[in-house]
């Protein structure tokens, strides 16, 4: 069969002519091409997107039944001789007034090479981007996030105080700020650390000292305070403890204690 045009390839193993022929396809079962006269319309266009074949005769004949018809040889081959005739392969506004596809019908069948005669590439170019703001709109809406009205950017709420955005932004910042809590999980009482230093030391002491002043509560008491509360026959063991038991912190205190 001479076609100019070659198979045009996207990314991949995309295959341009078995996509056509397979929507020619479809629209054929769903109009019921097979129970009309002008049957061979769709046979033919079929043909013309199916180059290179080895069978050309007898894969025509099989399209017919898959459509829902049947054909002799000599029909698929009268057939394959007219589309041999096409000089191009059609585009897809043309090739939808040949076989009268509507834009209901592109749509039901999910159709994509395939153009239709009641609206136009660029009328459905518009429809397509009108159906993608609507489903990335309700993707926002269900993530709740405000619509374009409601933004900052159209509202303004600084112009009504008075002031610029910076300042109304920072001042926003500090009170939002100053509402959250650091989580404590050593006291239940919710103070400032600055004000546990200035209580625990005199105010010319060192940081050093500060920072050693400061001790938080924990669950546990130090052993050389339980040490001196000990008698003196464990005051005497703990002094003979090791001192790779313990640190030498720990060990000191001990002895000091006992």
């Amino acid at each position: 069969m001479g076609i100019a045009a070659s198979k045009r390839r996207r990314k991949g193993n995309f295959d341009f002519h078995a996509k056509r022929r397979r929507e020619i396809m479809l629209h054929a079962r769903h109009v019921g091409a097979a129970e009309t006269a002008d049957f061979d319309r769709w046979l033919v266009q079929w043909a013309v997107h199916n180059p290179g074949s080895r069978d050309e005769i007898g894969a025509v004949m099989n399209a017919s039944r898959r459509m829902g018809g049947e054909v002799t040889e000599l029909e698929a081959t009268t057939i394959c001789d007219e589309a041999a005739l096409y000089p191009h392969i059609p585009k897809a506004d043309p090739l939808a007034k040949l076989l009268g596809v509507t834009y209901a019908q592109r749509q039901a069948l999910g159709l994509q090479t395939i153009g239709s005669v009641d609206v136009k590439k660029r009328a459905r170019k518009e429809l397509r981007k009108r159906r993608d703001r609507k489903n990335k709109e309700k993707i926002r809406r269900a993530r709740r996030m405000r619509p374009q009205s409601q933004s900052l950017s159209r509202t303004k709420p600084w112009e009504a105080l008075g002031m610029s955005r910076r300042t109304w932004e920072r001042r926003r910042n500090k009170a939002r700020d100053a509402t959250l809590s650091t989580p404590i999980f050593l006291s239940c009482e919710d103070r400032l650390a600055t004000s546990k230093m200035e209580q625990g030391c005199p105010s010319g002491a060192s940081p050093r000292r500060k920072q050693e002043a400061v001790r938080l509560p924990t669950a546990c008491t130090l052993a050389a305070d339980t040490a001196g509360s000990l008698p003196s026959e464990a005051r005497a063991i703990f002094a003979r403890v090791p001192s790779w038991c313990f640190g030498r912190r720990e060990t000191e205190q001990y002895r000091a204690a006992a």
